[in-house]
């Protein structure tokens, strides 16, 4: 039987979301993000203004890169970069209109599609989710977790991710007992105190535990699963094309700088962006991130579908209504 840990249906938090519920305390993610949001197009200099809604994690790391490499400058946009200490509070602020993006998931612009609210993914991020063992579980391969505990959030992006780490190693969603845990810091001291086996955890929360000794047992990005993205209201698409274009063009440019430079010229914007523990200094590595495009349709599809058969979504949604082409256009 699942436990529930002060779980709220994902469906009724969209609902919620529709009838005013406001973010709660967003705070930049830099310096140079802490500006007031406006609803302008231009700032006083004539700039572009994106705002972009974001939790602290790994794919945040390019888009900080912008404003700390001077790609926004360049490319003529007011970067205001958002970060939230929960995905409810910056969906908030998102459909509250004070976001003009975010860095979701498939899954969360399945349901924000399936709440009539039209946002369109843009752009790929490399945000990767770890499956982990608790250092004393007995757990040594990802072959012996069957009828193991795990920690997850239900119907969303992690509940997805593990599905796909399960087929992908020949195991059935049912092989592992799902226990309904919102917080990622929740998981993380249940997996500490011994009280759950397994974990699926993105940056820095991954690296932080494996730290400590838990067993790392594969990855989204292991099988082939990035379903992080990048995504706009689409009334800012159409209002704001040219400054989204210009967007991409400093990510890759970002991403380029990343790839090339030795985290060590960095690796204190890291800390901060991501949230690794001061102490972990030197042990930080950067793996090659991808430029940002559009994710494979196939990819966009099986989200689609898993999303569908939870009732999230219709399984009428098409690959052309989830996606916004910035980069032939």
């Amino acid at each position: 039987m699942k436990k529930v840990y002060n779980v709220i249906p994902l469906l009724i938090i969209i609902t919620m979301l529709f009838v005013g519920c406001t973010a709660k305390d967003p705070s930049p993610v830099d310096d140079q993000s802490n500006n007031t949001a406006s609803t302008d197009t231009k700032s006083d200099t004539d700039k572009a203004v994106l705002r972009i809604g974001m939790m602290s994690s790994y794919d945040v790391i390019p888009y900080v890169m912008i404003n700390e490499l001077g790609l926004a400058e360049k490319y003529n946009l007011d970067l205001q970069l958002e970060t939230f200490t929960s995905a409810k509070d910056r969906d908030a602020a998102f459909l509250a209109g004070e976001l003009d993006g975010v860095l979701t998931d498939y899954i969360g612009v399945c349901i924000y599609q399936n709440a009539d609210f039209d946002v369109k993914i843009t752009g790929i991020t490399d945000g990767d989710y770890v499956l982990v063992a608790g250092k004393n579980s007995g757990i040594s391969n990802i072959n012996e977790i069957k009828g193991k505990s795990i920690a997850i959030s239900q119907n969303t992006l992690i509940d997805y991710t593990l599905d796909n780490i399960l087929a992908a190693n020949s195991l059935e969603s049912s092989a592992v007992v799902k226990e309904i845990v919102p917080r990622i810091p929740d998981r993380v001291e249940l997996l500490r105190n011994e009280q759950i086996d397994l974990g699926l955890l993105p940056e820095p929360f991954a690296s932080i535990i494996l730290n400590e000794g838990a067993v790392y047992l594969g990855s989204a990005n292991d099988i082939g699963l990035y379903p992080a993205i990048s995504a706009f209201a689409k009334p800012v698409l159409d209002d704001k094309t040219e400054a989204v274009k210009n967007l991409y063009k400093a990510y890759n440019e970002a991403v380029e700088y990343i790839n090339k430079t030795d985290i060590a010229s960095y690796e204190d914007i890291v800390i901060k962006t991501v949230g690794y523990p001061v102490e972990m200094k030197g042990q930080i590595t950067m793996e090659p991130i991808r430029t940002s495009e559009l994710p494979p349709r196939e990819d966009v599809e099986a989200a689609i579908s898993w999303a569908s058969s939870k009732g999230l979504c219709s399984a009428d949604l098409t690959y052309e209504q989830m996606i916004f082409d910035v980069y032939t256009k």
